[in-house]
């Protein structure tokens, strides 16, 4: 299961570097809208907080943001990962949505994926191919023309769906209008809930849980494990983004540290690795001082999850600057293109751990020299604005 998971991610990962090498527009900003009269012939990126899509995309539309909602017409395909996902437009071809709620009440030219704490398909949808989603409050009020796939804690259906149900639940509800054409298949550990007016045309079977054995259990760490990934690397490209928005020349600064000063920053991430574990220590001794260890131990938390960032974007360069010749990219696709690297070699068994300990380390080193290296120039420059002021005489 190991080997399919990194097999997977590489799949992933050559899809994403061939998109950059393409051409695609690609936004950053806090609130990212495109207008209901705007044309966009390309695929787009977008990160941000916010992200709102009214107008047509003749491309692919992919975003990582807190909220993203699209109601134009997207003639590619959408992949969105986000805290809220809306979508109330039409979509040609299929769509791949992450979030805490996802919500879809727009038409889907293809097939829908989705994964999600609360999932709604709305009753205006259309889904023209098979719906597969997983997550734990999961209500289906549209139309799916294809297929049914779903695991999650309650289901509630009463929706159309032209093909078969496969659902595995806690708790399965279906009430009218609903019609499945198809047959249903359900597994859980009580019967559905099947009101009268709801029709099921195919017959209906009903299964109890198996109990799981070592690889159930395997296969399910691994789809777990498979998601966590995900997860952990959109939270990462989301933070890193964010620390470009807000402290672009912080970010600048401490990837040039690593560029250019590489062994005097990892020497500095070793000491203040040292620093903050010993001096956490001593304080936590004292007692008096916890809440000062406490501060030193949630800013190393806060350093060890941030300093990936800064070696990414370096990777992402120089890998970019291998494949274009010296061409420049926007700082936001070295940071996505040198994470799916770190990704990868953090997936190899023994080097992977080593490579997350040097990030970690080399990453302090280049906050606390980035940090140096601009109050250097802003004293230089104090001093020179003070310099220029006429002397009393």
């Amino acid at each position: 299961m190991r080997q399919r998971f990194i097999i997977i991610t590489v799949l992933g990962v050559l899809l994403i570097a061939s998109s950059v090498a393409y051409p695609s527009e690609f936004f950053s900003r806090k609130t990212v809208t495109v207008p209901r009269q705007d044309e966009i012939r390309d695929d787009i990126y977008i990160f941000a907080n916010y992200g709102k899509v009214n107008g047509k995309i003749y491309g692919d539309l992919t975003a990582f943001c807190y909220d993203i909602n699209s109601s134009g017409e997207i003639f590619g395909n959408v992949n969105l990962f986000a805290y809220r996902v809306g979508i109330l437009g039409a979509v040609e071809k299929s769509a791949r949505l992450f979030g805490n709620y996802v919500s879809i009440d727009g038409n889907i030219g293809h097939n829908v994926v989705c994964f999600g704490n609360e999932i709604g398909i709305g009753e205006k949808s259309i889904i023209a191919r098979d719906l597969t989603a997983g997550g734990n409050k999961i209500t289906v009020d549209g139309t799916v023309k294809g297929n049914v796939k779903i695991d999650g804690s309650s289901v509630i259906i009463s929706g159309n769906i032209e093909g078969n149900a496969d659902i595995t639940t806690e708790n399965l509800i279906i009430i009218p209008p609903a019609q499945i054409s198809g047959y249903l298949h359900y597994t859980s550990r009580k019967e559905a809930s099947i009101e009268s007016g709801a029709n099921i045309l195919g017959g209906v079977e009903w299964n109890l849980p198996k109990e799981k054995d070592k690889d159930d259990e395997e296969d399910q760490f691994t789809v777990f494990s498979l998601i966590l990934r995900f997860v952990l690397f959109g939270m990462a490209l989301i933070t890193g983004l964010v620390m470009i928005f807000l402290f672009r020349e912080h970010t600048r600064e401490s990837v040039l540290q690593i560029e250019k000063n590489f062994w005097v920053t990892l020497a500095i991430g070793c000491l203040s690795f040292i620093v903050f574990t010993a001096g956490a220590l001593v304080l936590m001794i004292l007692i008096v001082f916890i809440p000062i260890a406490i501060f030193l131990i949630c800013l190393g938390l806060v350093l060890f999850y941030v300093g990936k960032i800064y070696l990414s974007i370096l990777l992402g360069r120089k890998f970019l600057a291998l494949l274009s010749r010296g061409k420049s990219y926007a700082i936001g696709w070295e940071l996505l293109l040198g994470l799916i690297i770190l990704t990868l070699l953090f997936l190899v068994p023994y080097l992977g751990c080593l490579v997350y300990i040097f990030a970690f380390l080399i990453g302090i080193g280049a906050a606390i020299g980035g940090y140096t290296a601009l109050m250097r120039k802003f004293r230089s420059l104090l001093s020179g604005a003070s310099g220029n002021f006429p002397t009393a005489s």
